[in-house]
């Protein structure tokens, strides 16, 4: 299973993706890392068709906005399905900086 996390500032208890060394809302440096579901639904997304040159040969593929149950929007790919607005994800993978999600509605 992947676990993905979060940073909370303590002091003014802001969530917010890592990484990060200080809070962007009180520039506190005190902050713990939180361990959340991964879980939300896709807010947004595109097709890409016309990728760049190192991804050309995966095209097309989905890049989602996507809103964590836990208050936070992340930009990630999509691992299988169409997407559609609403439409529930997990967390797939970590990989180079960038999420991947898979679809828990498969359409």
């Amino acid at each position: 299973m992947v676990e993905m996390t979060l940073l909370s500032c303590i002091g003014c208890k802001m969530n917010f993706n890592p990484p990060k060394y200080i809070c962007p809302h009180c520039y506190s440096e005190e902050l713990i890392e939180k361990k959340i579901s991964g879980i939300g639904q896709i807010y947004s997304y595109t097709t890409i068709y016309a990728a760049p040159e190192r991804l050309a040969a995966e095209a097309p593929y989905h890049i989602i906005l996507v809103d964590l149950d836990e208050g936070l929007r992340v930009t990630a790919r999509l691992v299988n399905g169409e997407p559609t607005i609403n439409q529930k994800v997990k967390i797939y993978k970590f990989e180079d900086s960038v999420y991947w999600f898979e679809s828990l509605e498969v359409i």
